[in-house]
């Protein structure tokens, strides 16, 4: 066993390390969600070719990026249309995710169809997983930039 004092300074990692490994981890994890998220759409399409509109979906997902931050949140929103100048334009209702990591799916899904509650119940469940760890990460990536910010020599 080591001792703190007798670690090689060199094998230690800095801090550039640390926001490194944050980055990569959070694209791992956005590579996950994403393949959730392209996995739920090809899902809603095959049904939607396979039933028509009597059994459609009307529950979307999608995953926004938040660019100087290695960050991104997963989104659901209802989809339903707008009457304009006698043309229906789709719309997205995003829903209200609440308090913690997970959207209230009993409001959300009522009056949808089964197979479809089901789907997005299933995936909310790994969704939440994943928002713990992005906000895991992104207390990860300030708390090194903060400790970054505090230990820097001020030339005046």
């Amino acid at each position: 066993m080591h001792d703190e004092n007798t670690m090689n300074p060199t094998s230690a990692l800095s801090e550039d390390d640390l926001l490194i490994w944050v980055e990569a981890r959070s694209e791992q994890l956005y590579a996950q969600a994403r393949m959730l998220v392209d996995d739920y759409w090809r899902q809603l399409k095959s049904r939607y070719e396979k039933y028509g509109k009597t059994e459609s979906g009307r529950i979307g997902v999608r995953i926004r990026r938040r660019e100087s931050s290695y960050s991104f949140s997963i989104e659901w929103y209802r989809m339903a249309t707008l009457r304009q100048n006698g043309q229906n334009k789709p719309i997205a209702q995003y829903l209200k995710k609440g308090l913690g990591y997970r959207y209230p799916l009993q409001r959300i899904l009522k009056g949808e169809p089964d197979w479809e509650a089901k789907l997005v119940e299933e995936l909310e469940t790994e969704f939440v997983d994943i928002r713990k760890q992005v906000e895991c990460l992104g207390k990860i990536r300030d708390a090194v930039q903060n400790y970054r910010k505090a230990t820097q020599t001020r030339i005046e």
